[in-house]
């Protein structure tokens, strides 16, 4: 007998569209055939007429209790995984909060621990920030600094000693890599090109180490790709100029601030020969580099994000401008339009959300009532429930189809990050996810008809609807949330661990 039975639904997958019917039982699909083959078998039946079932959302880019700047966001893994099964997800991906010369494997314990509050299967990608500690990088450049000006036998002996230290250090991370992705299940890393001043970004000779370090143990290393120099260097000038309103984020960190870190990727990549991917692309100058690269055979995936292709950068003037602060910038309507065309022809490969959610009160918090100054407030948006009804909006104006819809969304990101086909797929072994929406009615992203924490004051979406709204979530054939109600009693989520091999 089967646990549970989905009947009369419309199913979508990337390949197909029709009337099956789906039977669960342990957790896993046992059987898929065609409406009103399937054996009556089931405990329970859920009637889908006039829905249509995908499999269960996969969301890749997303940050929750995420510490930036002393500040974090308003959501813990709970209240996410609430939003995120009103979405349609089943899993999500989070990171770890690394720190410069932490253990990476103390760091993804304790991320572990942090998302088993999740109802959501889950699972999380490896920060690498620099890997030695400020403190000891000081103490080796002062040591070496006063050998060369002494050349004392006492100065050499403690500028060695130093960069002994160092080298220890670098070797010690490194050396975490293969026990992180063979021991636990976590083969793709992520890399910060900027936020040199928060103690995020990682050195490009680091970079090459952990680039190949990872390559040589089957791991894929991402990117925020924004080149550190030129956001600094216009900081300033900006700043000397006194252009820091709202409107001049986006010029601050320009198309170019983006391109030359891919670019500079894609360069390293390539010598190395080493996987990459790029989280958060957003302008013509990456999907053109992107493609240039396929073209050469380097491997490199790349994603998007729903608001670099609902907004662009005219929603930072005003002052509601600074809802709109996120890292990359918004574009120009040019951009989103070679974003588009990316995921259309294969370039992009996923829509994230990059959901970092922060109440009005927390970004304005860093001006004491001051004037605008887009250098202090916090960068970030939400997102993760708002994904799916955006790209519905998307089919609906014919930039792509259902059923791209679900590769964009579902597959492709089960794919990539390695827990296919337990993930993102319906198929018989495959785990009971399934994601079940109602086409006739339509999907409203104003604040009211969201489920963040209440301290969240506005909705960057409001205005934007679809036809498509998720009803119900099956996670594992068990109910998130059904005909619109969230089971409260859900049991927890399952770290999931991947392999890209």
């Amino acid at each position: 007998m089967y646990d549970l039975v989905i009947l009369n639904g419309y199913v979508i997958t990337p390949e197909s569209s029709g009337y099956r019917d789906i039977a669960i039982k342990d957790g896993r699909i046992a059987a898929i055939a065609d409406k009103g083959k399937l054996p009556d078998e089931g405990r329970e039946a859920y009637d889908a007429s006039g829905k249509c079932v995908m499999p269960g959302l996969v969301e890749p880019h997303m940050h929750i209790k995420a510490p930036l700047g002393g500040v974090v966001d308003i959501m813990d893994f709970d209240t996410a995984s609430r939003c995120a099964a009103f979405g349609g997800d089943t899993t999500f991906i989070d990171f770890t909060s690394t720190l410069p010369g932490d253990s990476l494997v103390d760091a993804v314990e304790f991320r572990k621990g942090e998302m088993e509050k999740s109802t959501l299967d889950y699972a999380c990608h490896c920060k690498v920030v620099n890997l030695v500690r400020p403190e000891l990088e000081a103490e080796c450049t002062v040591a070496e600094a006063r050998y060369r000006k002494t050349g004392s036998e006492e100065d050499r002996k403690l500028a060695e000693s130093a960069a002994a230290r160092v080298q220890e250090a670098i070797e010690a991370r490194l050396s975490e890599i293969p026990r992180i992705i063979r021991d636990e299940g976590i083969p793709t890393f992520k890399l910060f090109m900027t936020y040199r001043k928060a103690g995020v970004m990682i050195d490009d000779t680091f970079m090459l180490k952990v680039m190949a370090a990872v390559r040589d143990n089957g791991g894929r290393v991402g990117f925020h790709a924004e080149s550190n120099a030129i956001a600094e260097y216009n900081e300033e000038r900006f700043a000397a100029e006194g252009k820091l309103g709202w409107e001049y984020f986006p010029e601050c960190k320009g198309n170019i601030c983006e391109a030359e870190a891919v670019e500079r990727v894609l360069r390293y990549a390539e010598m190395l020969k080493a996987p990459v991917y790029f989280f958060h692309l957003t302008c013509r100058e990456s999907v053109d580099l992107i493609r240039q690269a396929k073209s050469r055979g380097v491997d490199v995936i790349a994603e998007t994000c729903t608001h670099y292709l609902a907004f662009n950068k005219g929603r930072n003037k005003g002052e509601d401008g600074i809802l709109y602060l996120m890292s990359p910038p918004l574009r120009t309507e040019a951009d989103q339009e070679a974003l588009w065309e990316g995921l259309k022809d294969g370039t992009l490969s996923i829509v994230s959300s990059d959901n970092c959610t922060f109440s009005r009160k927390q970004k304005e918090a860093p001006l004491n009532g001051g004037p605008a100054d887009f250098r202090k407030p916090i960068s970030g948006v939400s997102g993760i429930e708002e994904r799916f009804t955006f790209m519905r909006h998307g089919v609906e104006e014919g930039r792509i189809t259902d059923n791209d819809l679900v590769r964009i969304l579902s597959e492709n990101p089960a794919r990539i990050f390695g827990c296919y086909p337990q993930k993102g797929c319906l198929a018989v072994g495959s785990d009971g996810d399934l994601a079940i929406y109602d086409p006739r009615k339509v999907s409203s992203l104003s604040l009211a008809d969201l489920h963040y924490p209440e301290e969240l004051e506005y909705s960057i979406y409001d205005g934007f609807s679809a036809k498509g709204k998720i009803v119900t979530t099956i996670r594992r054939g068990e109910f998130l949330v059904k005909d619109g109600v969230y089971n409260e009693n859900a049991s927890k989520g399952r770290f999931i661990r991947r392999s890209l091999r």
